[in-house]
């Protein structure tokens, strides 16, 4: 989800096209999609799915578990990953920087194993918005019926996010999340300004309503009118299918120049959560100062257990804007997890499965530092990480006024840094 947030759904589709309905017939997966070549490491399947591979060891997960996550990532990039990572991106999707369509994510539960997840651009092989959200809607849809899973939620919205004629830079998104037991969860992610971004507060106002959530969404809506487009905007609509405990219908809310105290103002408006913390987060990242790089984002969570409010609230720092490397980004992230007496021993496992560079030769690797809290659950950390499949950005010179790791104006240091 990293630069998707420069623009916010205002690229214009493609040819007219319309979706097929889920309840019709899939297209069957052609030998001209099964070649070998899609495992090789040269090439964007080969490559992902060794960094999944890899990945999979520090959550914990077997080898067989982990050779069957390979194999469904491969089968979601479809024919892009028989591409050859000599040649450019697929397609220009906004799940990363440089337009790979994978992006990584470990969260990380107290006294618990991480839990990983993978986020792909199913319909990355297309250019036309159109074929992108056919595509894509196909692959998910065998994914589903492989698995026995119900896609009823996706169906009842799907006129929303899924027009004739879309709009903006995605259609529709697939995260797996992975488990050493058990079958791995499926997240989709749709476009609120699939119809137009003007449109996008009625888009998910109506699906929230559809889906039983109008009256929970509502202090949302209250909060983002007055501040909508230029201040506040909608960039995700996202569902939990499948077999969860207890499923989520979320939407992202991206606040443009904000600060700390704007993003801690944003979740007060979830019971239980805890404003500070959010602050405190942000600050550690950029200070007191705006976010005016790139945008924080909050996820707002809605459950059936809901009582007029969202039930839970999550921040996104994308914090590979307000440093000067990896290096830097991994120390923010260590001191965060040591805050919630987690163990940051799997971070430093995890980005050198995903790259053998130094952490000081660029930046974007680490994209995303977010805090989640929901109810009763203790709060919980999540790294998010690119690829880098097709280019490792350099190292920034321009990191203004961004906070130290520490947290604390430089003025008010002296001495190195300390490391616990």
């Amino acid at each position: 989800m990293n630069a998707y947030t420069r623009q916010c759904a205002g690229r214009p589709a493609g040819a007219v096209g319309t979706p097929p309905p889920l309840t019709g017939p899939l297209r069957a997966t052609g030998p001209d999609e099964n070649t070998a070549g899609r495992r090789d490491p040269d090439r964007l399947g080969g490559f992902a799915a060794e960094q999944l591979g890899r990945l999979c060891d520090v959550a914990g997960i077997d080898a067989q578990r982990r050779a069957a996550h390979q194999r469904v990532l491969v089968e979601l990039l479809g024919p892009a990953a028989a591409r050859s990572l000599a040649g450019p991106p697929p397609s220009p999707s906004f799940v990363s920087d440089d337009h790979t369509p994978v992006e990584y994510s470990l969260t990380f539960p107290a006294g618990a194993a991480p839990v990983l997840r993978v986020l792909v651009d199913p319909g990355c092989a297309a250019r036309a918005l159109p074929d992108n959200a056919r595509t894509a809607w196909a692959a998910v849809g065998r994914l589903a019926a492989r698995r026995g899973v119900g896609l009823d939620g996706l169906t009842r919205v799907s006129d929303l996010f899924l027009p004739p004629v879309p709009e903006g830079p995605l259609t529709l998104w697939c995260a797996l999340e992975l488990r050493p037991a058990g079958p791995p969860g499926l997240k989709l992610y749709l476009n609120p300004g699939a119809r137009g971004a003007e449109r996008s507060m009625e888009t998910v106002g109506e699906a929230m309503a559809r889906l039983g959530h109008a009256r929970a969404f509502e202090p949302v809506r209250r909060y983002l009118e007055p501040r909508f487009p230029e201040r506040a905007t909608l960039m995700f609509f996202a569902l939990d299918v499948g077999p969860w405990a207890e499923p989520r219908v979320k939407a992202y809310v991206v606040h443009q120049h904000a600060t700390a105290a704007d993003a801690a103002d944003a979740a007060g408006l979830v019971p239980g959560a805890c404003p500070d913390r959010v602050a405190d987060l942000c600050r550690r990242v950029n200070a007191d100062e705006p976010f005016s790089r790139l945008p924080l984002i909050s996820c707002y969570s809605f459950t059936g257990a809901d009582a007029g409010r969202p039930t839970g609230h999550c921040i996104h720092v994308p914090v590979r804007a307000y440093v000067r490397d990896d290096r830097a980004a991994r120390d923010h992230a260590v001191r965060l997890l040591r805050q919630y007496g987690v163990d940051s021993a799997p971070l430093d496992r995890a980005l050198a499965a995903l790259t053998d560079r130094d952490l000081s030769a660029g930046v974007g690797l680490i994209s995303y530092l977010s805090l989640v809290q929901a109810g009763c659950q203790a709060p919980r950390i999540t790294t998010y990480f690119s690829s880098e499949a097709y280019r490792v950005f350099p190292p920034r010179e321009d990191t203004g006024s961004s906070a130290p790791a520490d947290g604390r104006p430089a003025a008010a240091r002296t001495g190195q840094i300390r490391t616990s």
